[in-house]
């Protein structure tokens, strides 16, 4: 609508009767979800929010020096503590300055995508949404064994993160981390649902009564034990070998808060929930001090001389590249290296 005009931001902020109708095709194409984490805003409120949001994509969009686009989406009439709510109480056990896992020794390729490869087809399963709930511990954690499942079984498994969020005793829609989730498998003698045998709730993303623990193994006897590698703080280059060798890690991530004070969080946040598409790169995001997402790497590359992970988030299809995002490499962006794990027979 506003792809050929000029001057984009002086018309927004002078042309409420546009802001209104540019709303009303966002309401059409991002329906407000029911949910109790949802606070009950007025639509003059939601309006401005809005606007607010679109200017801010429109200004970040024209800056010629970025390497990544951003879009409106589901957020952007989001008030900041609705944003926040999604992001979890990222607990981090301790971090690994150990020597690393001896691993095969393959030559590994400058770029690979785990999601279009056909050595174990279905390593990575369809884009998922935790929607309100501040799960991404369970996403994540699921995320990183399905190329496990897929390996074992021969067929493509979405693992159900519900079953996480409800049994393992963790914070439920308030955070969890991965080590609380591989005990909790571990004690559950490595048995997950898959996601169409313990769905999330029809209704609302919720924490729930358990449900059932039982479910397949993902801890084969003849190719061995499941385990996990804390992989060590930072190095980057032993992370990429992992994701080619192993498969998708889990990694930590400090994708912003909107409610506290600290101006480069905000600003974090505001670019992380509004990605659209490039590579995600905000110098100045904190590598150790603020963890609060855990998406899933799935694969690397380089795309115009610059070097970047290929992550999987949990926000759903409509959010970045069709639920993806490229995240700068070998800078340790907003922690992406700090607390990551992979797990798996190995």
């Amino acid at each position: 609508m506003l792809s050929n005009v000029k001057n984009k931001e002086e018309i927004i902020e002078n042309n409420p009767a546009l802001v209104h109708h540019i709303y009303g095709y966002f309401q059409q194409a991002y329906p407000r979800e029911d949910s109790s984490r949802m606070i009950d805003f007025k639509k003059s409120q939601r309006i401005e929010i809005f606007k607010s949001n679109l200017r801010y994509v429109i200004r970040h969009n024209e800056d010629p020096s970025t390497t990544f686009k951003l879009k409106v989406n589901k957020f952007s009439d989001w008030t900041d503590e609705e944003r926040d709510r999604i992001r979890s109480k990222l607990y981090i056990e301790s971090l690994n300055h150990d020597q690393p896992i001896e691993s095969r020794g393959d030559t590994v390729p400058p770029e690979y995508d785990w999601t279009n490869q056909t050595r174990v087809p279905g390593a990575v399963t369809p884009i998922k949404n935790q929607h309100h709930c501040g799960s991404c511990y369970a996403f994540g954690f699921v995320g990183a064994l399905e190329k496990t499942y897929a390996e074992i079984y021969k067929e493509s498994g979405p693992l159900s993160p519900q079953q996480i969020i409800d049994c393992s005793g963790q914070g439920g829609c308030d955070g969890g981390s991965f080590i609380a989730s591989f005990s909790y498998l571990t004690r559950n003698q490595y048995k997950l649902n898959l996601e169409k045998d313990y769905p999330q709730p029809p209704d609302a993303a919720q924490k729930q009564k358990c449900q059932k623990s039982d479910g397949v193994s993902l801890s084969s006897g003849s190719k061995g034990k499941l385990r996990y590698e804390q992989i060590p703080d930072g190095n980057e280059e032993y992370m990429k070998k992992i994701v080619y060798e192993r498969g998708p890690v889990y990694v930590s991530f400090d994708c912003g808060e909107r409610t506290g004070n600290d101006t480069i969080l905000r600003e974090v946040s505001q670019k992380w929930d509004h990605y659209a598409s490039g590579i995600f790169d905000v110098p100045g995001c904190p590598a150790y001090r603020n963890l609060n997402h855990a998406p899933v790497v799935v694969g690397y590359g380089t795309e115009n001389g610059t070097d970047y992970w290929k992550v999987k988030n949990s926000w759903g299809e409509d959010w970045g590249e069709n639920g993806y995002v490229k995240v700068r490499r070998n800078k340790n962006m907003c922690g992406i290296a700090t607390a990551s794990y992979s797990a798996g027979i190995f």
